[in-house]
This record gives C-alpha cells, sequence and structure tokens, in this order.
C-alpha cells in the first residue's frame, strides 16, 4: 500500500461508528402514519316523495256537434253571435220556410179529404149491411164496401204521414242548438242557398268539462296501476286508479284543476305498445281550448316513502351507477344502486341504498375503495315537498345539464382512481 491508500483506510475506520450510531438512532424513529382524509357524508334516511310521469296529450271537447242544413232554402237570418255561447234549444239559422210551410198545408188539406172519404166508406158499409140483414143485397156489396173502408183507412194514415214529413221540414228551416257550449265562426251568411249538400254550416263545442286523450307506455301503464291490481285482487273495492292527472300548460304552470280519469283502452296498441287514455278536467274559465296539444303530469294522489340522494353522490363508470359507503370501520366501498325519477337535485333510489347507511357526499376524489377515511356528518339538500315536486320545464332543463355534467366529472373522477 502506499501513501494515498493507506490514509483513505484510515479515514473510512474513523467514520464507521459514526454510520453505525446513524443507523441505529434511524431504526429507532417511529414511522408517523398519515392522517385518514376527512370526507363529508350523510346518512341515508326515507322521506316522503311523489314520483310524477309526463305524457304529451290533446284536448277535445266534451261534446261536439256539426250544424248542418236537413232542407234546401234560402238562409234568412243567422241569430247568434260568431265564437260566442249559445244555449241548448236556441234558434241559430233560419231558412226561408214558406214552401215547406205551403207543402204542408197541402198535406193538411189531403188529410181531410181522406178522411171524408173514410166517413164516406163507411157509412156505405153500415147500409149494406142493414141491407144484407132484409136479404136485400149480396154479400159481394157488404165485402166490396167493407174493402173501400179499409182502403179509405190507409189513405187518412198516409195523409197523417205526410203531414208530418211536411212538418218536420218546416221545423227544420229553423236550425237549433242541440248543445250548450261555444259557437265558432259561420259558413254561411243570409241570403245563401244552403241544403243538406253545403256541408258545415258551424261547429258547437262544449268547454266545460275539457277531455284530454294521451297513450302512455304498456310498462308504464302496469306501474300506474298495479297497486290497484292487487287490491282488486285482495276483493277490496278501490278507484279506477291510485294517480291523478294533471296538466302542465304552455308556460309551464299548472293548472288549477287536477283531473279524472275516465276512459282506458282495452287493448294495446301493437304498432306503438301504448295504452290509449282519457282524463276529464273542469274548465270553469274555458282556458283551455280544443285541439290543444298539453303536457299531462300523472303523479299519485298519495305520496309514498321512498330514498332519496342528492345527485352529486353518484357515480357512473362502464358498468352503470354507483355511490361510495363508509361502512362501520369508516373504510370506503362501491355500492351499485338503482335509480328513479329525479326531484330537484336529488335522486330517488330504487335499489342498493338502506336506511341509516352513510355514503360520501363532499372529498369524493380524495377516496378511493378500500381506505379509512375520517367521515364528518353533513346535510344534503331537502327534498321537495310533496306537491311541489313538478317544476318549470326550463329550470329542469338546466338544472338536469348542470348535474350532468357534474356527474360526467365526477365519473372521470372516479375512472381515475379505480384500482
Amino acid at each position: 500500500m502506499n501513501t494515498t491508500q493507506t490514509r483513505a483506510v484510515t479515514n473510512l475506520l474513523a467514520l464507521l461508528p459514526v454510520l453505525l450510531i446513524l443507523a441505529a438512532c434511524e431504526q429507532q424513529i417511529p414511522e408517523q402514519a398519515a392522517e385518514p382524509p376527512a370526507v363529508g357524508v350523510i346518512e341515508v334516511t326515507e322521506q316522503k316523495v311523489n314520483p310524477f310521469f309526463e305524457f304529451i296529450g290533446k284536448t277535445r271537447a266534451a261534446e261536439t256537434v256539426a250544424l248542418r242544413a236537413r232542407v234546401t232554402g234560402f238562409l234568412e237570418s243567422r241569430e247568434f253571435q260568431e265564437g260566442g255561447d249559445v244555449e241548448d234549444g236556441q234558434v241559430l239559422f233560419k231558412i226561408e220556410p214558406e214552401q215547406y210551410q205551403a207543402t204542408l198545408a197541402q198535406a193538411e188539406a189531403e188529410l181531410a179529404a181522406a178522411k171524408a172519404s173514410l166517413k164516406r166508406a163507411e157509412v156505405d158499409l153500415a147500409r149494406y149491411q142493414e141491407l144484407l140483414k132484409a136479404r136485400n143485397v149480396s154479400q159481394q156489396k157488404v165485402d166490396e164496401a167493407d174493402a173501400e173502408v179499409l182502403v179509405q183507412q190507409a189513405a187518412v194514415q198516409t195523409a197523417e204521414a205526410a203531414i208530418r214529413k211536411a212538418q218536420l221540414n218546416v221545423d227544420y228551416t229553423e236550425i237549433t242548438a242541440p248543445i250548450s257550449g261555444r259557437i265558432d265562426f259561420a259558413r254561411f251568411d243570409a241570403g245563401n242557398l244552403v241544403g243538406p249538400e253545403s256541408g258545415l254550416m258551424a261547429t258547437i263545442n262544449k268547454m266545460d268539462p275539457i277531455k284530454v286523450t294521451f297513450s302512455i307506455a304498456e310498462t308504464w301503464y302496469l306501474e300506474l296501476t298495479q297497486e290497484d291490481i292487487a287490491l282488486r285482487r285482495e276483493g277490496k273495492p278501490v278507484e279506477e286508479f291510485s294517480h291523478v292527472p294533471l296538466i302542465r300548460l304552455p308556460d309551464g304552470a299548472l293548472y288549477d284543476h287536477p283531473g279524472e280519469f275516465d276512459f282506458v283502452d282495452n287493448k294495446v296498441d301493437e304498432k306503438t305498445g301504448t295504452v290509449l287514455v282519457r282524463a276529464v278536467f273542469p274548465n270553469p274559465d274555458q282556458l283551455l281550448l280544443p285541439g290543444q296539444f298539453v303536457t299531462v303530469v300523472i303523479e299519485r294522489k298519495e305520496p309514498k316513502t321512498g330514498v332519496l340522494i342528492p345527485q352529486a353522490a353518484v357515480l357512473t363508470d362502464q358498468a352503470g351507477l354507483y355511490v361510495l359507503v363508509v361502512d362501520a370501520e369508516d373504510k370506503v366501498e362501491v355500492r351499485r344502486i338503482e335509480t328513479g325519477q329525479r326531484f330537484g337535485p336529488n335522486w330517488l333510489v330504487n335499489k342498493g341504498l338502506e336506511t341509516g347507511e352513510r355514503i360520501v357526499l363532499f372529498g369524493i376524489q380524495k377516496v378511493r375503495p378500500g381506505i379509512k377515511v375520517n367521515p364528518e356528518l353533513t346535510e344534503a339538500t331537502p327534498a321537495p315537498q310533496v306537491g311541489t315536486t313538478i317544476g318549470n320545464p326550463e329550470d329542469v332543463a338546466v338544472e338536469a345539464a348542470g348535474e350532468a355534467a357534474e356527474g360526467d366529472a365526477a365519473a372521470e373522477r372516479s375512472d381515475a382512481e379505480q384500482p
């Protein structure tokens, strides 16, 4: 060894005890465990909810009458205000009646002549019958007189029928309203020649109540009626539906008067897989007009109990929807759920959660399945009050878009954190 090598070995031996002491100290310092991340959780509870279904329906009048002329003649006058209300029996149009009155007078004269002929035949028959008793006339003469009476009786009946027909034609010269309601515009003005071939003259619609027809999917029909079916099987008297129809107007407001179901088709449309349903709504102010498209909202008459959770707590991946549940040991686990209808910022959970369980609402990005967390109980947005679950369509659309964006962001975080 040269001098340089000897000096290096000596220095290494001098540092060796110091290195051993540092290593021993390092082994004696305990490793500090990382603190569990703090997350905001909510406790799953049941709340009163009122699920609803929406369909596009079309209004129609409770009764509709198309007015047409039944006799031919010049229109003498119009007796109503176009677009106004008319009463049952009110005269609406008058057709010149003179020719039909003349025909009626002629038929009455023919009836008088037929009755006179009948009277004469009856007198002749009575005289021949007396002569037959004295054998001053043959039986043939009596039979002929009897037959003449029958002929004249038929003539009287024919004349009476002609009078009834003529009277009908006179009556038809006045077109009256068969129902009360609102009438539209007149297709003909006074002075025009009208008749059965003229077609529609005006239309009357009975406005109160008003009917709404709409079609519901077969699956929704079963969901709407399954409770009633169960009760009927038990022999309990129930109404046709446990739900009530409402109307959402074009401006988003709910119509003041709830309706009643009055017709359900007895078959499913094979082409569309839907069932035709009709509901009747009071229309005292005549706000609803026939032929109008409206949104029919069907909700339960009585609210039911359900699990509502904030939509922000719901995550999604390729397998579907899930939430992060904190168990009794404060560990995070993935729980698959089936959701139903949205109520504002909340989502109805049909399957997957039980009351009392805790789910992560805030700090989702800090956790992953299997780790232990420091849960802090928080409060979610309260559920909508019963009867106010139906909001403005524009608000619902904006809210749904915001919730969808939030859900997509949460899904991206979740996919990145999945082991």
